[in-house]
């Protein structure tokens, strides 16, 4: 099988490498921040591209595209550009294992700090047609009661921009859909990509991490297909030992039915009948 990637020059702020490589500048890390929730982010901790989680050796590990913290809270972001499966599932999973990340062991559960999963999705996520879908646990009876359990997931539908009112929001959005900057920020943005696509040591990493990828694709497409003859070996044996059984038993049973057919045609009796009784054909019974 083989894999294509998208030449670099061609690359977006969307495109998860491009995502995570400008998103290392703290400036314009705490600025999609800011924007995304209107809120102010204090001194944040260096982001870290394509960070890993996984706490226990037969868990489920993650991988995520930026995840930052300031003193108070922790963030990440993930930029989907196709509606996986399950996504609703995907962020609580997400932020337990945030949760599981930064509470370490003997702390208490007071010192689990604000946590954020956001999804920035180029398709509406919910279909509800709106730029943005915040959600928070509150009490079913009472809508005014939160938990206040300090998490939030946020969903963006970029393709919304033009419903949000907030104008650094909504030129976000844009440039997100559209790749297209009309703020001073998405312009600084604009600019890191295309000077990232010329620098070589950006382009040089790029196409390392497509190559590794490769290979790992094709040592797993190999593997796979090593199980999967193994497999059919195994299966073919167990096959063939059933099919003999069953030719076994059906050249038994007509041995039978040819010796039961003599029997009943030295008693005289018509082909007709013997025919009835054996299941023989009656060409097969006159070369008796």
């Amino acid at each position: 099988m083989e894999y294509t990637y998208k030449p670099v020059d061609e690359l977006t702020f969307t495109d998860d490498f491009m995502f995570g490589t400008v998103m290392k500048n703290k400036v314009i890390c705490k600025g999609v921040l800011e924007r995304l929730l209107h809120i102010k982010v204090g001194k944040i901790e260096y982001p870290s591209l394509q960070k890993t989680i996984a706490p226990f050796y037969e868990s489920k590990g993650i991988r995520l595209d930026v995840y930052v913290s300031d003193p108070e809270r922790v963030f990440d972001i993930e930029i989907q550009t196709t509606l996986p499966p399950s996504l609703p599932k995907r962020t609580r999973y997400y932020q337990s294992l945030m949760d599981v990340d930064n509470l370490l062991r003997g702390q208490s559960y007071a010192d689990l700090k604000e946590s954020y999963v956001i999804f920035i999705c180029t398709q509406d996520p919910f279909g509800r047609g709106l730029p943005v879908y915040e959600f928070r646990n509150v009490c079913t009876a009472d809508g005014t009661l939160f938990l206040d359990d300090k998490s939030v997931k946020v969903f963006y539908n970029v393709g919304a921009y033009g419903k949000e009112d907030e104008p650094e929001l909504s030129a976000l959005l844009e440039y997100l859909c559209e790749r297209r900057a009309t703020s001073g920020f998405t312009q600084h943005i604009d600019e890191l990509v295309e000077k990232a696509k010329r620098n070589e040591k950006f382009r040089s990493r790029y196409m390392s991490l497509n190559i590794h990828e490769d290979d790992l694709r094709r040592e797993s497409l190999q593997l796979g297909e090593k199980i999967g003859f193994e497999r059919g070996i195994r299966k073919g044996r167990r096959d063939g030992l059933l099919q003999g059984r069953r030719d076994g038993i059906a050249a038994g049973a007509y041995q039978k039915a040819r010796e039961t057919a003599k029997i009943l045609s030295g008693m005289q009796l018509s082909i007709e009948v013997i025919t009835k009784a054996t299941g023989l054909s009656k060409a097969e019974i006159e070369k008796l």
